[in-house]
């Protein structure tokens, strides 16, 4: 894939802009995109240092930006590789401002955050940047 860097780093200034983003201490954070027939959900964590915090990601002025951004992004990639991604990782650490884009194309179970498995998945999901 070639997706250029301007359009990376303005997904990522997107996230920044999230409600529960600026209004919480955080060293990083991780959020899953979950891409259905005509609907999307998300869920994910802030991390800062030990506390872990549960969220979502939106952006409060405008509601749909980052959805809709996303969408578009999706359809990007669909173009260069002839699939559509059924989730979006993100994760970005704090400290270092580096972010990670990955992308699940056949598991509906990856990543998948619920009751039952979220202390596991908290730490899964957890941003690790060597």
């Amino acid at each position: 894939m070639n997706i250029p860097m301007e359009r990376l780093q303005y997904i990522a200034g997107l996230f920044l802009r999230c409600k529960k983003v600026q209004q919480n201490p955080w060293t990083a954070f991780a959020f899953v995109f979950e891409f259905n027939e005509g609907h999307m959900a998300n869920s994910g964590f802030l991390y800062n240092g030990d506390e872990v915090e549960p969220a979502t990601a939106r952006i409060e002025e405008d509601m749909l930006l980052l959805s809709n951004t996303l969408r578009e992004f999706r359809e990007e990639v669909y173009e260069q590789c002839d699939w559509r991604f059924i989730k979006l990782l993100f994760q970005m650490d704090g400290e270092t401002e580096r972010f990670k884009i990955d992308f699940e194309f056949e598991d509906k179970n990856r990543w998948e955050i619920h009751p039952g498995n979220m202390m596991e998945m908290r730490e899964q999901l957890r941003p690790h940047f060597d």
